[in-house]
Order: structure tokens, then sequence, then C-alpha cells
């Protein structure tokens, strides 16, 4: 009988961990990372360092970066460093102004015009957020693919390219890192605000759930 040899097992070189992350995913990563604090404000980085911290190439991080400046979550500095932008009183207020006015008409276009299977599917991730946020755990993602998912079924095409990132800045800009007490009992509003299709009672959720005025 002829034994066959155990197969190899080896890990993945960094250009094949680059290539199964793929380019989105690395966005996202570095995007939670400066959304939850993990890279806080005014935290000066290079591409080295961040490459070393995902496991990644170099070439993919700078991409990742200038989309970062995009939504202004970053300020690159060529040849020097990238630094996370820092969060003062006047960025915070124009930051609660833009999520003011967008989730509203979101939450309205959405509990009016939601297929019911997409209304289930929002109920569903309404409900993972309120278990990220009881947690603490994955709380960033669970939040922006909610409201990315609401975005990306109740706008149209140009608000959907123009609000792609901006979830990121807005959680990181109005929770700093770090997801309030009340966040779950705002979201379980939310929910049944969503399930009656009252546009009224989800928008005053969702603002209650920001501390807007």
């Amino acid at each position: 009988m002829v034994i066959e040899p155990a197969p190899v097992v080896t890990e993945p070189t960094v250009a094949e961990e680059q290539w199964v992350l793929g380019a989105e995913e690395l966005f996202r990563r570095l995007a939670t990372r400066v959304a939850d604090g993990t890279y806080a404000p005014g935290m000066r980085l290079s591409d080295k360092t961040i490459a070393a911290d995902l496991a990644v190439t170099r070439t993919p991080v700078r991409e990742a970066i200038q989309r970062l400046a995009r939504a202004g979550l970053m300020e690159v500095h060529a040849s020097r460093y990238s630094m996370v932008t820092d969060i003062t009183v006047e960025r915070s207020r124009v930051t609660r102004e833009f999520a003011a006015q967008q989730s509203s008409e979101i939450i309205r276009e959405a509990a009016i015009g939601l297929s019911e299977p997409d209304l289930s599917h929002t109920c569903d991730l309404i409900h993972r957020a309120i278990d990220s946020s009881i947690t603490g755990r994955g709380w960033i993602e669970a939040h922006v693919e909610l409201f990315t998912f609401l975005t990306d079924h109740a706008l149209n095409d140009l608000y959907r390219l123009m609000l792609s990132d901006f979830w990121y800045v807005i959680f990181r800009d109005l929770y700093l890192g770090t997801p309030r007490v009340s966040t779950h009992e705002s979201l379980e509003e939310l929910a049944s605000a969503m399930r009656a299709r009252d546009a009224n009672a989800g928008v005053s959720a969702v603002r209650k759930m920001l501390q807007l005025k």
C-alpha cells in the first residue's frame, strides 16, 4: 500500500492575503479602525504601519487612505504620513447637521417604499445592530451595514454615490468610538416604526439615536 504524503498547509503570503481580502474589504477594515477609535483622532500613520497591521501590501493601503481622505476621515501628507482627522466642535456640528438631513430623508423613503422582503431584511439588520450595541463588538460594521442598506434601497444613484462612505464619518464623529447605552432602545423603536411603516416615528427614532435636534 502506498501512503500518500499529507498535504502541506502553508500560511498565505502577504500578496495572497491581499488578494483574498479585496480592495473593498480592505477599505472597510481600515474605515472601521478609524471609526471605532482604534486609529484615534490626530493619530499619525504610515502606509507601512497600516499594511503591517492589516497584513496587506502598501499599494492598496494608499488607495484606501485616499478614499478615507475623500470621506474626511484622514488627511494625507504626501511622502510623510497620513493623519486621522480631529473631531472639533465645528466638525461635530457640521456632521450632526448632515446626519439630520440625510437620515431623515432615508428613513422616510424607506418606510414608505421598501418591498416586504427588503423591510424584513432591514429589521434583521436593526436587530443585529441592537445586539452589537449591547455587546460593543462589531457595532460600527453593523450600524454601517444597516444604514448603507437603507441608503442603497431608498435613494437614487446620486445619493448612493454621495453617501457610500459617509456612515463611517457619522458614527465616528457622533459616537467617538463607543456605542451609547441608549442606542439599542432607539433601534428597537426604529424596528417597530419600520414594521408599521410609520415614517415619522422612524425619523424620530433615528434622530434620538444620533442625538440630533
